[in-house]
């Protein structure tokens, strides 16, 4: 586009002067005798300068449009050579995104111990697993007596209880929406949406600190609750 409005200018310009040099040359050489009729050669001229000006605009509006074309075609043609002459894009296998690994399983030590804490102190795990068909009821109450302050005094040692609730059992409760489904256990007729109005049957326990004693045994051992026993006769 620049270039055809430069080449208009010019034109314009060169077929001005040309035409001024020769019809001044014209006017020169007749002398005297057009020197009534110089506005006819005036207009004669400026008609004759638009006639020429627009054969150079035609012919060379074409002549610009056609080295533009082949230049557009010669860089055509070296962009396709050059992207013939590129190699290739290198293709790279896919790789397989890593499984993530599962998490470990949780480890059954903490609750062999609190088993072992208790059959240690209270012998929970020999009174639970006896038979007690055989006995009277007031031969298992004096045993149920030990086995009550053996088991206590192993949770107060190692196992920090509190009550889910404070208040007494027995006492009015109101369940606002939201409550912990976890520590809260719904009985009787559960109907609708909470607010639940209820009774507290049981005021719930949750452990509030856990300190048991730094194991050093292996894995292999950590599922013994408690040692068999055996006497050797010297």
């Amino acid at each position: 586009m620049q270039e055809k409005q430069t080449f208009t200018i010019q034109s314009l310009v060169i077929t001005l002067i040309l035409n001024a040099i020769l019809l001044g040359t014209v006017f020169y050489l007749a002398g005297g005798v057009w020197n009534n009729q110089w506005t006819i050669i005036l207009v004669v001229g400026l008609v004759i300068t638009l006639v020429l000006w627009g054969i150079l605009q035609f012919i060379g509006r074409r002549l610009l449009d056609s080295v533009a074309m082949s230049a557009a075609t010669a860089e055509a043609a070296r962009i396709r050579e050059a992207k013939a002459k590129e190699p290739p894009p290198v293709q790279r296998p896919a790789v397989a995104p890593k499984p993530a690994e599962p998490p470990p399983p949780p480890s059954n030590a903490p609750a062999i111990q609190i088993l072992a804490i208790l059959q240690r102190q209270g012998r929970l795990i020999d009174f639970l697993q006896e038979d007690l068909g055989a006995y009277a009821d007031d031969q298992i109450g004096a045993a149920v007596r030990s086995i009550h302050e053996g088991c206590k005094q192993a949770l107060v040692e190692h196992v920090t209880l509190e009550p889910i609730y404070q208040e007494p059992e027995g006492s009015p409760v109101v369940l606002q929406p939201g409550f912990d489904t976890h520590a809260v256990r719904l009985l009787g007729n559960v109907v609708g949406n909470p607010p639940f109005r209820g009774e507290l049957r049981h005021r719930g326990w949750r452990v509030a600190k856990i300190n048991l004693p730094q194991r050093v045994d292996g894995q292999a051992q950590e599922m013994i609750v408690a040692p068999a026993e055996i006497e050797v006769n010297g």
